[in-house]
């Protein structure tokens, strides 16, 4: 059950640092990844799936 906690935890931290990173982007880098700033959430969820 600890285990799970922290999986989830982990996963949850990765989500908000993620986020917070690609909010603070410029349009312009954002658009260079090929990323709008409609998917920041999804593109923060799928990154956070992965770890």
């Amino acid at each position: 059950m600890l285990h799970e906690f922290r999986r989830r935890f982990a996963r949850w931290l990765a989500y908000r640092q993620t986020l917070a990173s690609l909010r603070h982007v410029p349009d312009s880098t954002l658009a260079d990844a090929g990323i709008s700033r409609e998917e920041i959430r999804e593109r923060a969820r799928h990154a956070a799936l992965r770890r």
